[in-house]
């Protein structure tokens, strides 16, 4: 898919894009939107070859992969190694990133790994750097130590952290940020995939999965991961007799066990026949629609929540945690109901009342979608995204 761009858009930057991940999560999937916006003056760089890769160069994106080091790549952010068990290999990066750079106006590190690498590169002489942080810097993701070093290196070689909620630059603060650092900028996302799909399509993927079009369908889009809490869906339905589940997402990072965990909770007798599992799938607008209902169900406090505000765009009354940046995209029984963090309790009352009451779905539905578009919409984006540059670039140009 590509993005049409308004004619009135100011010049592109120039940037260079750089992330570690070859897999499409949430933040590459954010940054692709924002790549393609970029192509034609920019590039992106990426320490490994992968499905991330793939998508971009299919929309026309110049791709430049320069493969990291084991040693690099398997650096976790809980890691008490943290990213200095892997310094020479960083170093190493960071003198590709700095080559890379000349004739950008700036680096747009993507990911930690990136801007560790790119803070180093900077500090050799190349061009300024962005972070754009995409994750809630706490001790539950991130070793003190690993905190401790992005924050430092941030404050001493970052020109601007973009944040994707005021929940992710307060923690970037907490954790001894620079607050003149941060920036805000909501991720946007257009509506027009959400908009075209045909009823026909979404009654074909209830056919593929084996329910029927007045079965309540309450859908889970995420990596299956603890944290993303997809056994706090299974444990709501436990008592919701006759509703049933869609999983979508595989384990992406070393987490089958909590995999074979879910699929044994979903084989238990209350569940037997009602959790559908379709995998890693990119046809989430139809996987979307084909739903009653929208499940976010993090335990632990979300950067941001993109399937929050899809499930928003798909016309669809999302249920999501009550923590993080999802209390910045829904408005308890306004555009969404919220409920407590790894509470099943209150996740499967939420749901009960919306299977129970239509028009209440309906209207929710009806308020999530208006919101997203008004909100978080993929031209909001750009315009903010540019303008957050442009203080980073004008600088640098009159200097």
């Amino acid at each position: 898919m590509t993005v049409s761009l308004a004619t009135d858009h100011p010049p592109r930057h120039r940037v260079l894009f750089v992330d570690h991940a070859a897999v499409l999560g949430g933040a590459e999937l954010s940054l692709l939107d924002l790549a393609i916006a970029y192509r034609d003056t920019s590039q992106v760089l990426l320490f490994d070859h992968g499905p991330f890769g793939d998508r971009l160069e299919a929309a026309g994106v110049k791709v430049k992969v320069i493969p990291a080091s084991r040693a690099l790549l398997s650096v976790r952010a809980s890691s008490k190694l943290s990213a200095l068990a892997a310094f020479p290999a960083l170093w190493t990066m960071a003198q590709q990133i700095r080559q890379q750079s000349q004739g950008f106006d700036l680096i747009h590190a993507n990911s930690q790994k990136a801007f560790v690498a790119a803070a180093i590169a900077r500090w050799m002489g190349a061009p300024p750097v962005v972070w754009h942080l995409r994750d809630i810097i706490t001790a539950s993701h991130f070793s003190g130590l690993n905190r401790r070093l992005a924050v430092t290196l941030a404050n001493a070689q970052a020109s601007q952290v973009i944040v994707n909620s005021n929940a992710t630059g307060a923690s970037f603060v907490e954790a001894g940020g620079k607050p003149e650092l941060v920036h805000l900028v909501y991720n946007g996302m257009s509506a027009q995939p959400f908009d075209s799909i045909p009823s026909d399509q979404s009654q074909a993927i209830r056919s593929e999965i084996g329910v029927d079009a007045e079965t309540p369908l309450v859908g889970s889009f995420s990596r299956l991961s603890y944290w993303k809490g997809q056994h706090v869906l299974l444990d709501a339905l436990r008592e919701l007799p006759g509703v049933h589940a869609l999983i979508v997402g595989k384990a992406l990072f070393g987490e089958e066990d909590y995999v074979t965990q879910l699929k044994a909770l979903a084989e238990s007798p209350e569940l037997a026949g009602r959790v559908h599992w379709v995998g890693f799938r990119s046809d989430i607008p139809a996987l979307m629609k084909a739903c009653s209902i929208v499940a976010h169900t993090s335990t632990e406090p979300e950067p941001f929540g993109r399937v929050i505000v899809e499930g928003q765009l798909a016309h669809r009354p999302v249920v999501a945690t009550n923590a993080g940046g999802a209390k910045e995209l829904v408005e308890d029984s306004v555009t969404g109901r919220l409920v407590a963090p790894n509470d099943a309790i209150a996740l499967r009352a939420a749901l009960k009342d919306l299977v129970a009451s239509p028009d209440l779905a309906q209207r929710l539905a009806e308020q999530g979608y208006h919101h997203a578009c008004s909100q978080f919409s993929l031209d909001t984006l750009l315009t903010q995204f540019h303008a957050a540059l442009s203080e980073v670039v004008s600088p640098a140009i009159a200097a």
